[in-house]
Formats: C-alpha cells, sequence, structure tokens
C-alpha cells in the first residue's frame, strides 16, 4: 500500500487510471515479488560460525522486542526522557521514528542532513538547548554514519545517543559494528529477517537486564508462526512441502474465521497484531514492552548471517548495473561504503509520480522511506529532506529474491522508465 493522496475520497486520477483508495491510500496490486525477506531452505544454517559477523546483536547488552519504534520508545524511557525534554530528530523520517518521542512527551525537534542523508553536523549543534535530553541518529538504506563526532558532541554536553539501526543492522563503520556507539541502539529485524514482529534494543555501555518485557499470548505466538509460514508458501518457497502446508493453514482460516464472529469487538482487538507486523507506522503502547515472539526469534537464532550479508551485496551490485543506465534517474549512492550491508538499493528519480503508477501496477515492490514526514518538515526546515522525501525510492535486494525475480523487476522497471520517456 502506497500513499498517493490525504484526501477521503473513493478514487482518484492517477497519470490517468482510476486508482482506488482506502483512507487516503492507493490500494495497488499485492507485489508480485517479496520485498522484504521471507522464509526458505537456504535461511538457515546450524553452523553458528556462520552469525560471528559484524551485527547489532554483537554488542554485549540486548533485548528481543516486538519492533523498532517499540525499542525506541523503551530506550528514551530508560534514558529518563520525560514530558518537556526536547529529542533531536533526523527530519528526514518516517512517523514511527516520531511517535515513540510523543509517547514519552518529549518533543521531536528536527536536524537538516546533508544531500547524501548524511547528519549536518553544524545544523545538528545549532539545535542543543537546556531542554535537550537525547539525539536520535538514523542510518538511512544500510549505510552507516559517521558517529566520531556526534558521540563527541554528545558527550560535550551529557546527552544521551539513540542510534537508530532499523535499515543497519549488519555493517561496521571506524572500527565498530552498527549499534556500537550509541548509548543506545535499535534495530527492526523485520526488514532483514523472514519475521512477522521483532526488534533489538541494544547497548555497549549500559545494563539492559532491569527492563521488564511480558510475553505474548499463544495466540499471537501462533499467529507469527502462521504469518511467517504462510508468506514463504504464497510466494512459492516450499514447493510439495509447501502445498501440503497451505492445506492445513486453509484450515485455520477457516476456524479462525468463525472464531472472530463469535468474538466482541474488544475481544477481537485483543487479537489485532501490531501495527508494525502490517506495514503500518502507529506506536501502540500495549505492544511497547512485550518480548519478540518465539517463531521470530528462532529465525533470527538459526539464520544465515554470512548468507544474508554475501545475498544483500551481491543482489545491489546486480540491481546498481541496470538501474544506473536509466535515463531521469540516478543512483542515490554512487559507490556503497566498504562494510556496508545494504537494505535496499535507493534511487533517486526526477520525474518520479510518472514511473511510479506504471511500476506500482506491474506489480513491482517498492519501498518508500520518508514519504510522508512530519508536517512541520518544509524546505525551509530541510530542503534536502522534502527533496529525498520526493524523489528517492528503493527497491528490495533482500537474501530471499530469486535471481529470476531480480531480472523480472528490472525488466518492468526499465519498461515503466522507457513508457514515460516515449510520451
Amino acid at each position: 500500500m502506497s500513499t498517493l493522496s490525504e484526501q477521503n475520497q473513493s478514487s482518484v486520477l492517477d497519470g490517468g487510471v482510476s486508482v482506488e483508495l482506502r483512507n487516503g491510500f492507493a490500494q495497488y496490486p499485492y507485489p508480485k515479488i517479496p520485498l522484504s525477506p521471507i522464509l526458505s531452505e537456504k535461511a538457515f544454517s546450524r553452523d553458528s560460525a556462520t552469525r560471528q559477523v559484524d551485527s547489532i546483536l554483537s554488542v554485549p547488552n540486548k533485548r528481543l522486542v516486538t519492533s523498532g519504534r517499540a525499542a525506541i520508545a523503551i530506550a528514551l524511557e530508560d534514558a529518563g526522557v520525560v514530558a518537556g525534554d526536547e529529542v533531536l530528530v533526523p527530519a528526514f523520517h518516517c512517523e514511527s521514528m516520531i511517535s515513540p518521542v510523543h509517547w514519552r512527551q518529549a518533543s521531536p525537534i528536527f536536524y537538516r542532513i546533508l544531500p547524501d542523508a548524511q547528519v549536518d553536523l553544524a545544523d545538528l549543534e545549532s539545535k542543543l538547548s537546556a531542554k535537550t535530553k537525547a539525539v536520535l541518529v538514523t542510518h538511512y538504506f544500510g549505510v552507516l554514519q559517521d558517529l566520531v563526532p556526534i558521540r563527541a558532541m554528545c558527550d560535550l554536553h551529557g546527552l544521551v545517543l539513540v542510534e537508530d539501526c532499523a535499515h543497519a543492522f549488519f555493517g561496521r563503520r571506524n572500527g565498530s559494528p552498527a549499534g556500537a556507539v550509541g548509548d543506545y541502539a535499535i534495530a527492526s529485524s523485520m526488514k532483514f529477517f523472514p519475521n512477522f514482529d521483532g526488534g533489538v534494543l541494544a547497548s555497549a555501555s549500559r545494563d539492559l537486564s532491569n527492563i521488564s518485557l511480558k510475553p505474548h499470548a499463544k495466540s499471537f505466538q501462533l499467529q507469527s508462526f502462521f504469518n511467517i509460514t504462510e508468506k514463504a508458501i504464497g510466494y512459492k518457497r516450499f514447493g510439495l512441502l509447501g502445498r501440503a502446508a497451505n492445506l492445513a493453514i486453509l484450515g485455520k482460516e477457516v476456524l479462525w474465521k468463525s472464531a472472530k464472529r463469535l468474538m466482541s469487538p474488544n475481544r477481537k482487538q485483543q487479537f489485532a497484531p501490531p501495527s508494525s507486523s502490517e506495514g503500518g507506522f502507529g506506536l501502540e503502547s500495549q505492544w511497547i514492552h512485550k518480548v519478540m515472539s518465539s517463531a521470530s526469534k528462532k529465525v533470527i537464532e538459526y539464520a544465515n548471517f554470512e548468507q544474508i550479508i554475501a545475498a544483500r551485496q551481491s543482489h545491489y551490485a546486480i540491481i546498481d548495473a541496470r538501474l544506473r543506465k536509466l535515463p531521469g534517474a540516478r543512483p542515490f549512492y554512487k559507490a556503497l561504503p566498504e562494510g556496508t550491508v545494504p537494505l535496499v538499493y535507493p534511487l533517486y528519480v526526477e520525474n518520479l509520480p510518472e514511473v511510479f503508477h506504471h511500476m506500482k501496477m506491474a506489480g513491482v515492490p517498492i519501498w518508500r522511506f520518508g514519504e510522508l514526514l512530519d508536517p512541520a518538515i518544509t524546505s525551509e526546515v530541510c530542503a534536502n529532506s522534502v527533496e529525498l522525501s520526493e524523489h528517492v525510492i528503493q527497491f528490495p535486494c533482500h537474501q530471499s529474491l530469486r535471481l529470476s525475480e531480480i531480472e523480472w523487476m528490472l525488466d518492468q522497471i526499465e519498461l515503466s522508465f522507457s513508457l514515460y520517456q516515449n510520451k
């Protein structure tokens, strides 16, 4: 689902084609290839050596929680952020980075980013005040920020540094793995593993064992397991075994729908998953202090980290070789810095609306990080954030993609651009 308009209307014309809206969002076809990782036979390894790589899990103190946004909320809570405090947040963001600040009744203060999405240090320092309590720094698209000067600034002024690794579960910069520099670090494991839920709160310097987390109900544990399995079967990752399992899942669906018809509205709400698992941006307080589901934990516990890293880097290179030649577009990064494990392939598109609709209608999976900025973000506040919001889209390069799927995606992208070039 991708935003097209905030107006509450049933349809609009986009490129001459009527697109149905629901609550202001365009209802495009489901992507024909997976937008995020899905379960497959290659996803696991019993060899623990495959997991001895640089990641946020290399940080000594860590807790597995429901989502990245929940991890931010807990970090701010543990750091003592309260009503009246200010938290410095990048102007290029999504709502899930802002809602935890509001949950603590603090004020987000937006600082600028540079054209390459690195922190504008001068502007960051200019935003400091007596009310500043914490600084949130985001590693966009898997490329780590240079945190050395920001760490020094936070130490000088007694500020808490929260390292946002939602896009950067893996990687290293300046000799430190992702998540090792901040007082707290957070990650969204759903972006890098075939999880239904999941986030990481980590710290290299603070004991997190005093943070109280509650287990999930058995119903959610089952929901997590079935969702992970269903997604893999839907994209035909398990062959004959998948078709057999699908029969059991269909039976589960029939029983579940029958049970829901007998539930009261309040009871149905109790079974609703967190919005983070459904692609939403909200932060529900009842999900903040929850542990990651058992199924999602097991996926990470037995994942082949080396395979994940190698596949993402290889897929990024394949996509880059084709898309950097597109007329009317350019790669966001001329080259990935050494040690980067990409979340996605970001592309700067000059006339984005002209090609976006065609790609979405074809079933091309597209990320739109920063598409909906806070209303306070204008060109005067941060022109670079506004420009990135309007021109940069991202395509998946995750480890679960087959080469045939990548080739199909690239063919569709090139076709979309050629159609509008020939208009």
